[in-house]
């Protein structure tokens, strides 16, 4: 069993997980570089490991934080991939069945995670009808131009910090953007609204695009305006102070006296109670009277 202090001196893999040993190292690249520098991509690793008869292969992206490790996460889904994702790390099992539990019990505790907050606009995007696997998420031009070129980047607005979520529901697209206010989404919008073929609304700061499946297909208008009405922005109200101290009620105060007073007696007759309970049990047992252990003193 290899113990923590050893895996912290591996770079990412160690070389050994439990009872599984390293026996390989390959190179586990991205498949599209240019995305994954755009998402953070720090460094990767790809490893083989034995345990007897059994193997596994397994890659590892380090991200920068962890919106882009969900978006990179996002990018390598598919029918074929098994894609997991622990914080600011994305693993690919290449080859075999990686045991998970041994990972989280030996290999999770030594990596250095980001812990910032997970990107948050994939839920916007209605459940019903999502093709599972379909989600990706556009950071920048590298990645508009890999998964929704049909949008255009000055319509995307990435210089005002803009993010799109994008999924396939059917033969349609449905692409979300989020921008930091309600006057940029509704500037942005009229530059979406120029995309042919294409069905937009708004709802605060989030602007949602609805594109066909094909690039020369043909858009139901009603099941896309369907589809944009579940699109609902639901703002949060975040104070920077701490809400003012109530005044304080002199009811309460005297309330409060008496309560304790209350309390006060009743400990008093309890314990009066307790003492002569038991004085008198102590006279039956010893036979003795209560006025014989009264001393009088004539002077």
């Amino acid at each position: 069993m290899l113990s923590p202090a050893l895996l912290m001196l591996a770079a990412i893999l160690p070389p050994a997980i439990d009872d599984w040993k390293r026996t390989g190292t390959r190179a586990a690249a991205p498949p599209i570089m240019e995305v994954a520098r755009e998402y953070g991509h720090l460094e990767s690793e790809g490893a083989t490991y034995e345990n007897g008869t059994k193997r596994f292969r397994v890659a590892v992206h380090r991200m920068r934080e962890n919106t882009g490790a969900v978006a990179l996460e996002q990018s390598l889904q598919g029918a074929e991939r098994k894609v997991f994702r622990h914080q600011n790390y994305v693993f690919e099992t290449l080859e075999g069945t990686a045991p998970r539990g041994v990972l989280d019990a030996f290999l999770f505790p030594a990596l250095k995670v980001d812990r910032s907050a997970l990107p948050n606009l994939l839920y916007y995007l209605p459940r019903k009808g999502r093709v599972v696997g379909s989600e990706r998420l556009i950071l920048g031009r590298e990645s508009l131009r890999a998964f929704e070129p049909r949008i255009p980047v000055a319509a995307a607005g990435f210089d005002f910090a803009a993010e799109i979520q994008t999924a396939r529901y059917g033969s349609q697209v449905l692409a979300v953007i989020r921008y930091p206010n309600h006057a940029i989404a509704r500037q942005q919008m009229g530059l979406l609204e120029k995309i042919p073929g294409g069905v937009v609304n708004r709802s605060g700061p989030l602007v949602g695009v609805v594109l066909p499946l094909e690039a020369e297909g043909t858009l139901d208008e009603r099941a896309a305006r369907g589809l944009l009405g579940q699109i609902e922005f639901k703002g949060e109200v975040i104070l920077d102070k701490a809400p003012p101290k109530p005044e304080p009620n002199p009811g309460d105060f005297l309330i409060g006296v008496f309560t304790l007073c209350a309390i006060l007696l009743g400990l008093c007759l309890v314990l009066g109670l307790i003492f002569a309970f038991g004085r008198q049990i102590f006279g039956s047992v010893s036979g003795k009277k209560p006025e014989d252990e009264v001393t009088s003193l004539k002077i």
